[in-house]
C-alpha cells in the first residue's frame, strides 16, 4: 500500500490510499482492512479517509512528480482529476443528467444509458462497466392479482424472462427484509417486508455490485404501483438521496419511447455467467455469484453464507433504517390526541397540533378501520390517474395536503405515516420530499408495521368500520 496526503488551501486535508493489486477482490479486502486500521489508530479521525482500489500500475518518476503538483494552488484542472473525488468526463455527464433529481423522465433515463454506453466504449477491461455510475433496479412488486387475468404475477420470473433495462438488478422487498425466517427475534410477529438490518442490505448491495457513489434508477413494469418503497429503502439505508431516482413511467413506456432493453432470458446465460464469460457477469459482486439463482438473488443463501463472516464493502453509515418508528411512538401520538377529550375542544386541538398521522391506504382505510385522529391520504391520489408509476405535479400534491389541513412545510409538525403494511406509505414520504418539506429524523416518521401490526393488537385504540366508535 502506498499512501500520500495532499493539503490544498481550497480543500480539506485528506488521505488517499492507492492499492496495487491485480485481483479486484484482493483490492477491496485490503481497502477495508486499511480503513479499519487507520480509524482504530486515529479514533475519531480529523480528516476524511478515502480508499481507491486501483489496477496494477507502475508509478514512474514523472507520474509521481505530476501528482505532487496537486499540492500547488496552480495545479491545472487536468491535474486535479487525479483525485478520487473527481470523475471522468463520461461519468460526470451521466451524473449531470440524474444528480439531485428524484423523479426522472424516461428521456433522462435513455440519455443516462447512452452516456454509460459511451463510457463503456471509452474504457477497456472486463470491469469497465462498473465505472458507469448508473444502475437500473427493477422494483416491480404486486399486492393484488392482475385485474385483467385474475392471476398473481411473479415479478422475479418476469425479470428473468425479459425484457429488462440494460444490466438491471431485481430487488425483492419481501426478501431483502427483516423476515421471521432469518431474524425471528427481531420479527417475532412475522410481519411482511419489514425494513432490513443495514448489514443485510449492505451485503445485498455487494452482491448486486452496487456502490455508494452509484446512481440508482428504480423502475417497474406496467401494473406495478410501489416503486417509491424501493426508493425509500435506499434512502433510509443511507444511500445519497441525490443519487436515488424514480423513473416516471413503466418499462413498457420506456420501450415505447425507443429505449434499449435486454430481451433474452437470464436462464440461458446463467452457466456462462458462472464461468465469468456471460454478458450479465458484471451485475454481480465477484464473491457472490453462488448466491444467485438464474439472475435472482437468493437472500437466505446470502445470509447463511456471508452474514456472520463478511464485512460489507458497501459503506453503511446507519445503525438502523432512518425515519422508521415502532408502534409505541404511534401510540404516544394517539394517546396525546385522546387525552385531549372532544376533538372539537381547544385542548384536543392543542394536543393534536404537533403531530399528524397520515394513513395512505386505499380502500382499506374505510373497510378495515383506522387509528384515532388518522388523516386519510390515499396513495392512489399521489400517483397520476393515467399512470400509476408517475407522481402527480407539485401543485396537485400541495392541494392534497392543504385540503386535509396539513401544514407540510412546518418543520415543528411531526408527521407519522402509516398504511397497510409499510409499502404505500412511501408515496406519502416521497410527496413530502417533493414539496420541499425539511425532513429530519425526528419530524417525519414511517410506521413500518402499519395496520398489519396495529389492527391485530386488541389493546391498541382503533376505530373500526360501521361502528365509528373507539375500541381498544
Amino acid at each position: 500500500i502506498t499512501s500520500y496526503s495532499t493539503l490544498q488551501p481550497w480543500r480539506s486535508p485528506r488521505l488517499l490510499i492507492h492499492i496495487r493489486s491485480i485481483n479486484n477482490m484482493v483490492r477491496r479486502r485490503i481497502a477495508s482492512t486499511a480503513c479499519f486500521a487507520l480509524i482504530s489508530r486515529r479514533g475519531s479521525h480529523a480528516f476524511p479517509i478515502k480508499v481507491r482500489p486501483m489496477r496494477l500500475f507502475k508509478m514512474d518518476t514523472d507520474t509521481f512528480a505530476r501528482r505532487r503538483k496537486m499540492s500547488s494552488p496552480r495545479a491545472s484542472q487536468s491535474d486535479s482529476t487525479l483525485e478520487t473525488s473527481s470523475l471522468p468526463e463520461a461519468e460526470d455527464g451521466a451524473r449531470q443528467i440524474l444528480h439531485g433529481t428524484t423523479l426522472v423522465s424516461i428521456q433522462e433515463c435513455v440519455a443516462a444509458f447512452d452516456q454509460e454506453q459511451r463510457q463503456r466504449r471509452a474504457h477497456q477491461g472486463p470491469r469497465a462497466t462498473r465505472s458507469s455510475k448508473v444502475v437500473f433496479v427493477d422494483g416491480s412488486w404486486y399486492h393484488r392479482p392482475d385485474p385483467a387475468t385474475g392471476l398473481n404475477r411473479n415479478p422475479a420470473r418476469e425479470y428473468v424472462a425479459g425484457p429488462r433495462l440494460p444490466r438491471a438488478r431485481f430487488l425483492d422487498i419481501d426478501a431483502i427484509a427483516t423476515t421471521a425466517e432469518l431474524f425471528p427475534e427481531q420479527n417475532p410477529k412475522g410481519l411482511p417486508h419489514m425494513m432490513p438490518p443495514p448489514r443485510l442490505f449492505g451485503l445485498a448491495m455487494d452482491a448486486y455490485d452496487i456502490r455508494n457513489d452509484d446512481h440508482v434508477v428504480v423502475y417497474a413494469r406496467r401494473g406495478a404501483l410501489f416503486t417509491p418503497r424501493v426508493w425509500f429503502l435506499f434512502v433510509s439505508m443511507g444511500h445519497d438521496a441525490k443519487k436515488v431516482h424514480l423513473m416516471q413511467g413503466s418499462l413498457e413506456d420506456y420501450m415505447e419511447e425507443g429505449g434499449t432493453v435486454e430481451t433474452d432470458s437470464l436462464l440461458t446465460n446463467y452457466n456462462n455467467k458462472q464461468n465469468g464469460d456471460g454478458k450479465y457477469r458484471d451485475t454481480m459482486g465477484e464473491s457472490y455469484v453462488d448466491c444467485f439463482d438464474g439472475g435472482i438473488l437468493n437472500v437466505p443463501r446470502l445470509y447463511h453464507t456471508h452474514y456472520s463472516t463478511t464485512m460489507p464493502q458497501y459503506n453503511l453509515n446507519v445503525f438502523s433504517a432512518k425515519n422508521i418508528c415502532e408502534k409505541e411512538e404511534v401510540l404516544d401520538a394517539v394517546n396525546n390526541y385522546l387525552d385531549g377529550g372532544d376533538v372539537k375542544s381547544e385542548s384536543a386541538k392543542e394536543s393534536f397540533s404537533n403531530t399528524v398521522i397520515l394513513d395512505t391506504r386505499g380502500t382499506g382505510y374505510a373497510k378495515k378501520g383506522h387509528m384515532p385522529s388518522a388523516v386519510h391520504l390515499p396513495y392512489t391520489q399521489i400517483a397520476t390517474p393515467t399512470n400509476s408509476l408517475m407522481i402527480q405535479p407539485k401543485q396537485t400534491l400541495k392541494r392534497l395536503f392543504e385540503d386535509r389541513g396539513v401544514d407540510y412545510l412546518d418543520p415543528e409538525l411531526k408527521i407519522i405515516l402509516s398504511c397497510g403494511s409499510g409499502v404505500s406509505v412511501c408515496h406519502g414520504y416521497l410527496a413530502l420530499k417533493e414539496l420541499g418539506r425539511d425532513i429530519t429524523e425526528k419530524n417525519t416518521r414511517i410506521y413500518d408495521g402499519s395496520w398489519t401490526e396495529w389492527g391485530k393488537e386488541d389493546d391498541l385504540p382503533k376505530i373500526l368500520p360501521d361502528k365509528n366508535e373507539l375500541i381498544g
